[in-house]
């Protein structure tokens, strides 16, 4: 009757409205990650690592050498002992004090690509961008050049933003009997979600492959590396952390999704 059409609607309303404020927080994450540069955060507790990175941070879009955060003699700090990696212990409390830090880090000026001071490149410098991913780690005898790694990340970065506003979309379309838009929004979130998958894939496997250069080879002096995740999680920022963290939430975000559709039932019932 009448008082059982009203509640689906009412359940529909409120599944759409919670899902879309589920879906803007998911979106905004991602546009956080993809407008700041702290993609990657050499560990000051790893000098090795940042002096063949050669840069405080770098993101997508910029290149923040910062000031004396580069080493110019590399071979005299990969002599010393203990310089090479950390152990899991060690890697761990460095990624939670970079998820500690992101409150603040957000507010500094030099995180976002159009706010960065004259310690980052400016967003219109491109060429410098692209020098710098195409020679990694700086100085190796076997640097490989990343700027596709780069470029598909940005892509993929984009692509899961965009495809959460479609995906929004298509589920305010939704209403008992039209089973089209519900399926339009399940294909949706399947490629956002694969999207931010595939994104956070390419990045790991870039710094997986500048890990494995024979430069990160740490035996050769005197240090020896526990594991090569110790390595690339020596190399990670906050923003990579921030990125996942709207992928994790956009996979639930879809368990919200089913959740409305089944608060939804077909208008034949009534």
């Amino acid at each position: 009757g009448k008082t059982a059409k009203l509640t689906v609607t009412m359940a529909t309303c409120c599944g759409i409205i919670v899902f879309t404020v589920w879906e803007l927080i998911a979106i905004v994450a991602g546009l956080i990650a993809l407008a700041t540069n702290n993609w990657i955060v050499p560990n000051p507790d790893s000098p090795g690592t940042a002096c063949l990175l050669g840069v405080q941070a770098a993101g997508l879009w910029t290149v923040c050498p910062g000031k004396g955060a580069a080493f110019e003699d590399c071979s005299s700090v990969l002599s010393g002992n203990g310089t090479g990696g950390l152990n899991s212990t060690e890697t761990g409390e460095n990624i939670v004090s970079q998820l500690e830090s992101i409150p603040d880090a957000i507010q500094s000026p030099s995180s976002w690509i159009f706010t960065s001071n004259d310690e980052c490149t400016p967003i219109s410098d491109q060429a410098s961008v692209k020098a710098y991913y195409s020679g990694l780690p700086v100085g190796a005898t076997d640097s490989q050049d990343y700027w596709l790694y780069i470029q598909s990340t940005r892509g993929l970065v984009a692509a899961f933003c965009g495809l959460g506003f479609f995906t929004i979309l298509a589920l305010a379309a939704h209403k008992p009997g039209r089973g089209g838009a519900a399926g339009c929004s399940h294909f949706m979130k399947s490629l956002q979600v694969s999207a931010g998958i595939c994104a956070i894939g390419v990045f790991v496997g870039m710094l997986s492959s500048i890990s494995s250069t024979d430069e990160f080879v740490w035996q050769q002096f005197g240090a020896e590396l526990e594991s090569g995740w110790n390595t690339v999680a020596n190399m990670w920022g906050w923003s990579f952390w921030v990125f996942v963290g709207a992928v994790g939430w956009a996979i639930l975000g879809w368990v919200v999704m089913c959740i409305t559709f089944c608060c939804s039932p077909s208008e034949g019932k009534y």
